[in-house]
């Protein structure tokens, strides 16, 4: 396994205004500059732009050329969103907004990065990036195949008052309302269709979901590639091999775009 090695790059932090919401505005982390290409990393469902997979894969990225955007689609500070008060549509919306900030400042390229929840939002979102990738996205059939009944037992949750909580390992919240929402979709294979934009996915061979990311990629236009890591559950943690491999597929794919080797 080749040795993961950054720089101590300095980073700056950015308050991206959100239109229509009475002053909200979405905390971003750029590490890199914008007249690089930027790629924009959303995490999953609860996260914040500084868990390992966005954390090192911002390093990553920038030892092989790119800018990054971390996002926080809420947090601690002041005038940005509380979990409680998101759902996937507004995930989408404030990306949409943090891509037209993009292309005000000029930058050469856009690309984006999901993880889960967050891969669901960006095939959600109507902004026009240059490429995207999903790592083991979320899809709507895990309900209506009632998946969660097959995987109780391993990820025991509970429901108290408005917040689903995950009771296995170091536990995760949901709101409530996220979940219901989620439930209603069904099939989401079809909006991977039509985005004009080249999407990779990169599945979790041991997780839950593994089989459907196949569904989105067969739903989306040309060019696209599907790749599955069969050792990786869906946090991808679960090895140095594993998060290398994860960090190495992103690359390549946005390297394949800039030269234009998809066309």
């Amino acid at each position: 396994m080749s040795e993961m090695k950054y720089k101590a790059v300095p980073e700056k932090t950015l308050h991206i205004d959100l239109p229509g919401t009475k002053g909200l505005r979405i905390k971003a982390i750029l590490r890199g500059k914008l007249d690089k290409p930027v790629v924009v990393m959303m995490h999953g469902r609860p996260g914040n732009g500084n868990e390992l997979l966005q954390y090192l894969g911002a390093r990553y990225l920038y030892e092989k050329g790119f800018s990054s955007l971390r996002l926080f689609m809420y947090d601690f500070e002041s005038n940005t969103r509380n979990l409680l008060g998101c759902t996937l549509q507004t995930h989408a919306d404030d990306l949409d907004e943090v891509i037209k900030y993009l292309r005000v400042q000029k930058v050469p390229k856009v690309f984006t990065v999901g993880h889960s929840y967050g891969g669901m939002a960006i095939l959600r979102s109507k902004a026009k990036t240059d490429g995207a990738v999903l790592w083991d996205p979320t899809h709507g059939s895990y309900w209506a195949e009632n998946r969660q009944e097959k995987v109780a037992k391993e990820y025991p949750e509970t429901m108290v008052g408005d917040i689903n909580i995950g009771l296995a390992g170091y536990g995760y919240v949901e709101p409530k309302a996220m979940l219901d929402d989620e439930k209603t979709w069904g099939d989401t294979s079809n909006w991977a269709a039509h985005k004009g934009y080249p999407i990779k996915l990169i599945a979790a061979g041991k997780g839950s979901m593994s089989d459907l990311g196949q569904k989105y990629i067969d739903a989306a236009d040309q060019p696209k590639q599907f790749v599955v890591i069969p050792e990786a559950h869906h946090q991808f943690e679960d090895s140095d091999e594993v998060v290398q491999k994860l960090f190495n597929e992103t690359y390549k794919w946005f390297k394949e775009i800039m030269n234009d080797k998809l066309k």
